[in-house]
């Protein structure tokens, strides 16, 4: 066995005996490949109607479904980017075996590339797993064939590890300049690097090319800027080229970009190799270093006392808790500099939204954008839940068994844990809700069922991501950046956007009356009340019955574990 293999062999042989050998029952990984299966497929029937509808659009189908696998091969490489980041730290250098491997006879390349594999698998697996029935409608609406497939499994591999090498080289360059006391300082880089890699990638992907064709001397030349790739030179212009020379029966080097695309997977592992070899010592001996001492802030705690004070006491100390720890801990609050970005872009793109050139009434327009937006601002909340919601219970560590020493109930526990996720999602959802509508300009009404249905989609995301994560915990995690992208995780992330989906769904009954009466009168009226009061009765149903059910699921599966 090499020594690659014999470092990865742990997890390997964590994901095999979680698999196999967990005291997980049948009939929760029944519901586990059900959830699966249908998330495939909804995502499958959404991805080949939209590519289908693109097909009647004269002359231009082949154009738009191109431009829609740019963006989508875009978004993937920059949440890769930005994953492999985060999870680079912790794998290469606040990994809790380090002290153990570092001391064995293991060469410094079979050590990083172990390494990378492991950051690679951990950071990637999920987008992977959304990415095939996105693939599989492509070939189902503009065929290919087998050859499609053939292309996909030898693409993916190498478009998976160009991120994961540039994510581990900016690591390992930002861990070896800056001091181990100043980790505040490289996760603070880490995070506005990130900001402006999205930011920049965005706009490489220029979106609003999609509907200013007057902006082309001619129908031709429109047409020939939308079979062109946004920039030549990031791997996803490259994938997609490779993919619609099977797709569109495009005239494309296939070889070619294939050839680039390989080249650099192979150079930069090499590349990051010789500088971690160079570096990485350096660097860890640095994070072995303790960190300085932080001053106590009497106005925090008086802060943080205030805000806390309307909870029972039990769950007010608790919360107080997880505050302190999640203040101090910089590889979790660090990332909130994504979500920074991430409110910029989302409210960037209903900025520059082109309604006026819609051809429907602007009133009818910005009503079906503002509906449509709930959707959408229910998407960033549950991956936001995802990230700090669903790791809630299983960051408690080892200390969670303390905690049964004392006279705490686990319905306590969790209920601390949902308030303290549930209010900054809250504030979050409203903010974009209100800002988005804002410059929609929709009307009152539009304004007021925006802001109660994110309220209420809010308390659902929350106690699905707190009560799945108290089902599928993780006590002995090696770093907290691998507990979201667990098999629970996704779970959590299916059954959130279900919920959100059905949501939406019962609200869109109303909303399409509306706008097909505003088509008739050419403005949009005020709703009566027996409209919109329903829809948001029934919504309120399935929230409540979705938080009783995932927080009680929640506390019976810690019941059982302590028991």
């Amino acid at each position: 066995m090499t020594a690659v293999a014999l470092l990865l062999s742990p997890l390997w042989l964590t994901w095999k005996n979680s698999f196999f050998r967990s005291q997980t029952s049948w009939r929760r990984r029944l519901l586990l490949g059900v959830l699966a299966g249908a998330f495939w497929f909804g995502t499958f029937v959404l991805i080949r109607r939209v590519l289908r509808y693109f097909e009647t659009v004269y002359e231009l189908g082949p154009a738009l479904a191109y431009q829609l696998l740019l963006i989508i091969l875009l978004t993937f490489l920059s949440m890769l980017l930005f994953s492999n980041l985060v999870a680079a730290l912790s794998t290469f250098f606040l990994a809790r075996d380090l002290d153990l491997v570092q001391s064995t006879p293991v060469a410094p390349s079979g050590f990083f590339y172990a390494r990378l594999i492991a950051t690679t698998v951990n950071s990637s697996w999920m987008v992977l797993f959304f990415s095939l029935p996105i693939f599989a409608a492509y070939g189902a609406v503009f065929g290919g064939a087998v050859t499609l497939y053939l292309w996909v499994a030898v693409i993916l591999p190498l478009f998976l590890v160009i991120p994961a090498s540039i994510g581990v080289l900016i690591t390992h360059l930002l861990v070896y300049c800056l001091p181990a006391r100043r980790i505040r300082d490289i996760l603070f880089f880490i995070g506005l690097f990130a900001f402006l890699v999205m930011y920049f990638l965005f706009r490489f992907s220029q979106p609003e090319r999609l509907v200013q064709p007057e902006s082309f001397g001619s129908f031709m030349q429109f047409l020939s800027a939308m079979e062109t790739p946004s920039s030549s030179f990031l791997p996803s212009s490259w994938s997609a080229e490779i993919l619609a020379g099977t797709l569109f029966k495009r005239d494309t080097e296939q070889g070619f970009f294939f050839a680039l695309l390989a080249s650099y997977a192979l150079f930069l592992p090499v590349a990051t190799s010789w500088v971690s070899g160079a570096v990485y010592l350096d660097g860890w001996s640095k994070a072995q270093e303790s960190r300085q001492g932080r001053r106590k802030l009497a106005w925090l705690d008086n802060f943080l006392e205030w805000l806390t004070r309307p909870f029972p006491e039990i769950t007010r100390a608790l919360m107080l808790k997880d505050i302190k720890t999640f203040l101090r801990d910089t590889t979790q609050w660090s990332q909130l500099f994504l979500l920074v970005a991430l409110i910029v872009v989302y409210l960037y793109n209903f900025k520059v939204l082109p309604l006026d050139r819609s051809p429907m009434p602007a009133g009818t327009i910005r009503t079906i954008v503002s509906f449509a937006n709930l959707a959408l601002a229910g998407f960033v909340l549950s991956a936001i839940a995802m990230r700090f919601a669903f790791p809630a219970v299983s960051l408690e560590g080892k200390a969670f068994w303390l905690l049964q020493t004392a006279p705490i109930a686990l319905r306590s526990l969790l209920w601390s844990k949902f308030w303290l996720n549930f209010i900054p999602l809250l504030c979050l959802g409203e903010l974009l809700i209100f800002l988005s509508n804002l410059l929609l300009q929709v009307p009152a009404w539009m304004m007021t069922l925006s802001l109660i249905s994110v309220f209420l989609m809010t308390f659902g995301i929350t106690a699905i991501g707190v009560g799945l994560g108290a089902l599928y915990p993780n006590f002995n995690y090696e770093n907290a950046a691998e507990i979201p992208t667990s098999v629970g995780g996704a779970v959590s992330m299916i059954v959130s956007i279900g919920f959100i989906g059905v949501a939406v769904m019962i609200e869109a009954w109303p909303i399409y009356q509306l706008s097909m009466q505003a088509l008739r009168r050419g403005k949009v009226a005020l709703p009566e009340f027996w409209t919109i009061a329903p829809p948001l009765l029934l919504v309120l149903a399935l929230t409540i019955v979705t938080v009783v059910v995932a927080l009680r699921l929640g506390v019976k599966n810690l019941e059982r574990i302590t028991d």
